[in-house]
């Protein structure tokens, strides 16, 4: 990035923060008149406090030594404002954290504002990192569209200009995206055209700073659990379909981003009851006789279907689905439980039952589950009419089914059947009549 002369002082037009602390403190922090001056700068860690620094990257949390730093009323990297705690400036010492903001104007300097609305500086370099490629809205974005890849660092520089690249799995197939289909890039994200033929895999981001790749995969078709497509079909890529009694869910690949969807639909009370027209399962067994005796074809337990040891780590693994709720029919009520079962807890004389999926005495086993509800901070939820993709690491789903805490954890044992639903949660909102559209149920290994 360009290096720019600061020749002005930075403004003395912001009001004065009140750096003094309550009146009963005897050793209260007060601004004091005169100029600071800095010795040296290292970390904050004890164990490297030997080391002195001239260079910290966005984040980073520095100790100043020097003198008369209780002069300092506001400190700036570069042209971006600190945040300055009374709490630990003294007149030698003043611990700060380097703000993440990217700098617009880089001087590889600290600006120490006094009291006195004076301007002393410093030379320091700052250094910013790589893109974070944290996510993308709809990982499963169709060809053509727009998408938005979603983090912190994104950068433009003029001399050296933001790019990203689709990087397949499958071979060393790459393709990069048109600089005139990059609509829009800033500091936490990037608007971009889908190029035709992105391969499925890693997507990486260029910028002056450095590369970096993306922390999912685009088109991401590891770990399916249904994507829908029918048993055995041809375009399906597990052979998976929802199973269990009364599903209500309807096909469709109207507005679809892959081929078929399904979507539900009833009425949620503000409490989010349970609703049996919007539960989605697949309940392990052939239902054609004894449900849970099967061990291997249609209906088999899915840590059976899947690789060997594929579930050993939950940890290391999260819950995706992508997700379309109209804006016509938004969703206000009921928590997204997410719970993996073993098929000898949903059992009762080897026929499916609810009991499994309770909390309390009533027959709950008070298993770990997931919990969505994206509605609950604003009152109402959708998707703005398009796809996007949730993400529920397994590491969350430590909740039971009214929101307090899971007793029973996952386990590599707990993969044999799958339900999700909108029910209860510990969250109260208002009813309504959602629509819910589901593709791509997957779990797939965290990058």
């Amino acid at each position: 990035m360009k290096k720019y002369s600061y020749l002005a002082a930075i403004s003395c037009g912001v009001l004065a923060m009140s750096l003094a602390s309550c009146e009963d403190q005897p050793n209260k922090f007060e601004l004091t008149g005169g100029k600071p001056s800095i010795t040296y700068i290292r970390v904050q860690d004890v164990a490297a406090k030997d080391s002195l620094i001239t260079a910290a990257g966005s984040g980073a949390a520095i100790a100043i030594i020097g003198n008369n730093l209780t002069s300092i009323r506001e400190l700036y990297f570069n042209d971006i404002k600190a945040v300055l705690n009374t709490s630990y400036i003294t007149k030698n010492s003043l611990l700060v954290n380097v703000p993440k903001s990217i700098p617009g104007y880089v001087t590889d300097k600290i600006y120490m504002v006094t009291n006195g609305n004076d301007t002393v500086s410093y030379p320091f370099h700052v250094t910013v990192p790589a893109a974070d490629v944290a996510s993308m809205d709809c990982e499963w974005a169709r060809y053509g569209e727009e998408a938005t890849l979603l983090g912190q660092f994104f950068v433009n520089d003029p001399g050296d200009p933001l790019t990203i690249t689709f990087t397949g799995i499958q071979n060393s197939a790459s393709l990069q995206v048109p600089a005139g289909d990059i609509k829009e890039i800033t500091e936490n994200k990037v608007r971009f055209i889908v190029p035709d033929g992105a391969p499925e895999g890693i997507i990486e981001v260029h910028t002056v700073y450095g590369d970096s790749k993306s922390h999912f995969y685009f088109h991401d078709s590891r770990g399916i659990i249904t994507d829908f497509e029918g048993e055995g079909g041809a375009d399906s890529k597990s052979g998976i379909v929802p199973q269990g009694w009364n599903i209500a869910a309807t096909y469709s690949n109207e507005g679809g981003i892959c081929n078929n969807y399904v979507e539900l639909t009833g009425h949620l009370t503000d409490g989010g009851g349970w609703v049996e027209s919007v539960k989605l399962p697949y309940w392990c067994g052939n239902w054609k006789g004894d449900p849970m005796s099967i061990t291997s074809g249609p209906g088999a337990p899915l840590r059976n279907i899947f690789p060997e040891g594929y579930f050993a780590n939950p940890s290391k693994l999260s819950f995706k689905f992508e997700l379309f709720i109209p804006s016509s029919n938004p969703w206000k009520a009921g928590a997204m439980q997410v719970l993996f079962v073993n098929n000898q807890l949903c059992a009762n004389d080897s026929w499916q039952n609810n009991k499994y999926i309770h909390t309390g005495a009533n027959g709950g086993e008070d298993l770990c589950r997931g919990l969505y509800r994206p509605w609950a901070s604003t009152g109402s939820f959708d998707t703005g009419d398009k796809w996007i993709t949730v993400t529920i690491p397994l590491s969350e789903f430590t909740y039971n089914q009214d929101g307090t805490d899971g007793k029973v954890k996952l386990s590599e044992e707990s993969f044999d059947s799958f339900i999700m639903w909108p029910d209860a949660g510990g969250v109260t909102g208002e009813e309504c009549d959602p629509i819910f559209r589901y593709d791509n149920i997957r779990v797939v290994p965290n990058l």
